[in-house]
């Protein structure tokens, strides 16, 4: 997998294959690997990144908001940040 380290591996390549959007705090090197998998050809369902000072209550509302309302597929290949207001 291009550029991914070794510890991050099972979870960039796991989520991405299982469907799964990729909740993370990383905000300098995260969103770089997921852009490089797609730049690679390899599956990237999507990356949620927020900061660590962003309230826990807000961040889940806003993980509900998008639970709701997304169609399956909507985020591949996509980074979104939070707050998504």
């Amino acid at each position: 997998m291009p550029n991914c380290p070794e510890p991050l591996i099972p979870t960039c390549s796991n989520g991405a294959t299982e469907g799964r959007l990729l909740l993370t705090h990383d905000r300098e090197t995260i969103p770089g690997y997921a852009f490089d998998r797609v730049h690679g050809g390899l599956p990237m369902t999507g990356v949620v990144v927020t900061d660590d000072d962003f309230p826990i209550g807000a961040a889940i509302d806003d993980l509900i908001l998008l639970a709701l309302c997304s169609e399956e597929g909507e985020w591949e290949g996509q980074v979104l940040y939070l707050p998504l207001r």
